[in-house]
């Protein structure tokens, strides 16, 4: 490769793909401010542009020369549709045409298997095959995501985006994994019960995206096609139980029919409140196969939950000690 850049540098898809990437090319990343992460970058001789994706000549300073982006950047809040389209939707508008214009090869667009909390799926089974359903019933965050594949899309089509490869991460977990361990740890330190029963989610490790993220950019296989990258399924309540087991707090199950009756409350009060559906449902069976990312790409997760885990713990006592977070 030429040399690649990535939006969203500082960020935790970004922590795991950045020294994947550098063994293959020279790197330039998007920062918004000056940061420890982006002094890290540049003490590993990697290029650095501070910006955003409203800020369209970072956008032309971040594109030139380079052969593949990774589009990781997003506004990840729940609460505000106009802001969170202004970024996931018309900013990634402006990466696209700026990278059309710089020539460059590929785009891969990090979207999140969340586009699907509104879609029904009768067997349980939810391949990239099935476009999305009840788009208006998702929140703000998972709303716009979806949109910002359909935007590429369609800039593609008409040559005004490079050939795109929309990715859609399931469940990830790792070191600086806010969603689905930070959040968890905290939650579960403040309340060391989970409710969760047998809903399976599907689970992968920050690790094993990263490296089907740079299969996803480097094969020519991918172009114009969206993969789900997941790994292995296990039951809600067995995963808030070994956050509990790394950071050394006993966690607690429900009965199964309080538990039921729990996560039916959790799941309507939310959409009452909220006026729209959960990340992740509390009541829905569905999975998500990552068959097509395997023949296509030949993505191949290897980090276990068990090997996951393990690292988790040793990363979090160095980096925290007992202190909560």
């Amino acid at each position: 490769m030429d040399r690649v850049a990535v939006t969203g540098a500082g960020g935790f898809f970004s922590r795991a793909l950045e020294p994947r990437l550098a063994e293959r090319a020279p790197l330039r990343g998007l920062f918004r401010s000056s940061s420890d992460r982006s002094d890290a970058w540049r003490a590993q001789g990697h290029e650095v542009v501070f910006g955003d994706l409203e800020d369209d000549a970072a956008l032309r300073a971040l594109v030139e020369g380079v052969d593949v982006i990774y589009h990781l950047a997003a506004r990840r809040g729940k609460d505000d549709l106009e802001a969170s389209r202004s970024v996931n939707v018309v900013g990634t508008e402006r990466l696209g045409r700026a990278a059309a214009a710089a020539g460059v090869g590929r785009l891969v667009y990090v979207s999140s298997i969340s586009v699907y909390a509104a879609t029904d799926a009768p067997d349980g089974r939810i391949t990239e095959e099935v476009e999305p359903q009840g788009v208006a019933l998702l929140n703000p965050y998972s709303e716009t995501k979806y949109e910002g594949e359909l935007a590429l899309r369609r800039l593609a089509e008409a040559g005004d985006a490079p050939p795109v490869t929309i990715v859609r991460p399931t469940n990830v977990y790792g070191p600086w994994g806010r969603s689905w361990f930070l959040d968890w740890v905290a939650r579960v330190r403040r309340v060391p019960v989970v409710i969760g029963g047998n809903i399976p989610v599907d689970i992968v490790h920050v690790d094993d995206v990263a490296a089907g993220l740079i299969q996803a950019g480097e094969s020519p296989m991918a172009e114009h096609e969206t993969l789900h990258l997941g790994h292995e399924s296990v039951l809600l309540a067995d995963f808030g139980a070994r956050v509990g087991d790394a950071v050394g707090v006993r966690v607690w199950r429900l009965p199964s029919l309080p538990d039921y009756l729990a996560r039916v409350a959790i799941e309507h009060g939310h959409r009452l409140l909220h006026g729209h559906r959960r990340s992740t449902s509390l009541t829905r069976r569905v999975s998500f196969p990552h068959e097509r990312a395997r023949r296509l790409v030949e993505y191949a997760p290897r980090v276990s939950l068990k090997e996951g885990f393990e690292g988790l713990e040793r990363w979090y006592r160095e980096t925290f000690g007992d202190e909560p977070v």
